[in-house]
């Protein structure tokens, strides 16, 4: 049983969580309230898509996901090898499954504990690689979001010019990314005495990312392979590419202006949405953002608001079912994944050569 203490955090990110959620909802419909035929419209919308996209959809979905186990094989080669589809799509599908169920992306633990006990692994190994994974999509992401902005149209001069500045700033996070990367313990100490510079920086927030940072050091410290690096970048790339394909079908499904800049700021500006704390599935949050984007582009919003519902659901369904098909297959109940594995237990899945 969870102690008080995590269970009433739990709780008031739940709050939280749905709170954000509603506001974002209130604000994307906002302004269609004072529409008494904006429901109507909405359902016109939904009448005059083009579903022929959803068979596409579904195939990307697959290789998108497919593209994510090969990675996490990758991220995972230097303490051992693990088939993609037998071993990792698993674990990945559970935790994307709870956490478009359960609040507070509680569907990330769950993801680690399962693959743990799966498998007989450490948490701290399983642990250090979500926390690359995030590494290379954030890179990812930051550098799609910067090509779109500079070379979109139809954005407010203002904006575009502020692009650049984003763009710059971008590059720089990238470049960071990659030395973290290559020299990872230089990288880390130099952080670490940065941050504990800043004098409004509570010791618990530097101490929460230097632990992050560490492991994701802990598991970069066995990745000498410069080309299994090089491999998981072009991977991360060509799985945000596939995310981007799927706003873009989702716009051109419902008429709406489409092109790959504006799928590349859509995706990136979706990225960051969901970073925020919302209620499962990121109901609210999504329509806001696919609101805020593309109101420079269309004043169809009736059609806009429907597109973000269908972006949404043409994932949340099949990933939601698909993810617990393989948690009732896997035979662990919920109770047992929130307990960890002991880290001293042997590990006869880990290796000390890299494959």
């Amino acid at each position: 049983m969870a102690p008080k203490s995590s269970r009433r955090s739990n709780g008031i990110k739940m709050v939280l969580g749905l709170a954000v959620s509603l506001v974002c909802l209130w604000w994307a419909v906002r302004g269609m309230l004072k529409d008494p035929n904006a429901w109507p419209k909405i359902v016109s919308a939904f009448e005059r898509a083009n579903y022929a996209s959803l068979p596409l959809i579904l195939l990307i979905l697959f290789i998108f996901y497919w593209m994510k186990a090969w990675r996490w094989r990758i991220l995972l080669a230097p303490v051992g090898t693990y088939q993609p589809l037998r071993e990792l799509l698993g674990p990945i599908m559970i935790g994307f499954a709870f956490n478009n169920v359960l609040p507070a992306r509680i569907g990330e633990l769950i993801r680690i504990s399962v693959f743990s006990k799966q498998q007989k692994v450490p948490l701290t190994v399983a642990a250090s690689s979500v926390v690359l994974e995030r590494v290379f999509d954030g890179m990812a992401i930051v550098l799609y979001l910067a090509i779109g902005l500079l070379f979109v149209e139809g954005l407010d001069p203002r904006i575009q010019q502020g692009a650049i500045a984003f763009s710059a700033m971008a590059c720089c996070i990238v470049i960071g990314a990659l030395c973290y990367v290559i020299w990872t313990k230089p990288f880390v100490d130099l952080f670490e005495a940065i941050l504990k510079r800043v004098p409004f920086l509570p010791h618990s927030i530097t101490d929460k990312i230097c632990r992050m940072l560490e492991q994701g050091a802990h598991g970069l410290s066995s990745l000498k392979d410069y080309r299994l690096v090089l491999a998981i970048v072009v991977l991360s790339l060509v799985k945000w590419a596939l995310n981007g394909m799927l706003v873009l079908l989702s716009l051109w499904s419902f008429g709406l202006p489409h092109s790959v800049p504006i799928a590349m700021v859509l995706l990136g500006a979706i990225a960051f949405g969901v970073a925020l704390p919302s209620s499962p599935g990121y109901i609210g949050v999504m329509q806001a953002v696919f609101m805020e984007v593309m109101k420079f582009f269309t004043t169809d919003n009736e059609a806009v608001f429907a597109a973000s519902i269908y972006f949404q659901f043409t994932q949340w369904v099949p990933v939601t079912l698909t993810g617990m098909i393989f948690f009732v297959l896997s035979g662990l109940k919920l109770e047992q994944v929130e307990q960890p594995v002991p880290e001293g237990e042997p590990d006869s899945a880990v290796t000390t050569e890299s494959s």
